[in-house]
């Protein structure tokens, strides 16, 4: 068992230094590609290092890959914050304070609708038009693998 633990620990290790090297050194924006990209080839280099030395330690895939998934959720979570978005606003305020007024032009429902459609832009998953939105094909295959994983796990709806 340790040493299942300490194979799962120096992939994922060495995956977030990489990952972090990626988001330095190659800024996208595109935190969740390159975290998935990063990911599923420090899985791939975990499971061709298990079949080179002639085992299959499916546990420490497993906890490579849960401990991989678990590190971007928690980032992502964080980057997209309301509330984390909100104390740093309020830390770059003169004197660490707004009015309730630029408080709330900064922070209301509309503002906030707007950015997700700008990161869902951004992020290739919706065209925005002067007349419309469409949905992009890649949001139409990535909304066939969450139906799919809602279907397996018998969740009807979102939220």
């Amino acid at each position: 068992m340790p040493d299942t633990i300490i194979f799962a620990f120096k992939f994922f290790a060495t995956a977030v230094v990489t990952h972090i090297l990626v988001c330095r050194l190659a800024p996208s924006g595109k935190f969740m590609f390159n975290g998935l990209l990063v990911g599923f080839f420090s899985l791939a280099l975990a499971c061709a290092w298990e079949f080179k030395i002639g085992r299959a330690d499916f546990l420490a895939l497993y906890m490579l890959l849960t401990a991989w998934l678990a590190y971007l959720m928690f980032f992502i979570n964080l980057l997209n914050s309301v509330t984390l978005k909100m104390l740093e606003r309020l830390a770059e305020a003169p004197g660490g304070n707004l009015s309730g007024e630029e408080f709330n032009n900064i922070f209301n429902e509309e503002s906030g609708i707007k950015a997700r459609l700008a990161d869902m832009d951004k992020n290739g998953f919706i065209k925005i038009e002067v007349e419309h939105i469409t949905l992009t094909n890649k949001a139409g295959q990535f909304l066939k693998m969450i139906f799919l994983a809602r279907k397996i796990l018998s969740v009807n709806r979102a939220g």
